[in-house]
């Protein structure tokens, strides 16, 4: 019988799934402030200069001492809807016959 990590407590959670949902919810770009200067798209960034960039980036560049991680924002879902108002109901008032 050959051995299988398959519904281990050690590996439980970690389906291929699970993994995509949890990127999913991470944020989606950052805002970092320039530590030290760095081209961006073919051009040159300054230094205390604050920019928006993708998350995964943000992490290579703040691993490299390039930039200070100052927030991370996510982007807006389509399927949010905003609340409907709601509007107060009257009770029905008795016909006066």
């Amino acid at each position: 019988m050959p051995l299988s990590a398959a519904g281990s407590a050690l590996v439980a959670g970690s389906s291929q799934e699970s993994i995509m949902q949890a990127q999913q919810q991470q944020p989606q770009t950052a805002s970092v402030r320039v530590v030290r200067a760095f081209y961006l798209n073919g051009k040159p960034t300054k230094v205390n200069e604050t920019i928006e960039v993708p998350r995964l980036l943000a992490l290579e560049l703040k691993a490299a001492n390039k930039v200070e991680i100052v927030a991370v924002k996510a982007e807006p879902k389509a399927e949010e809807k905003p609340e409907a108002k709601k509007t107060e109901t009257k009770a029905p008032q008795k016909a006066l016959i």
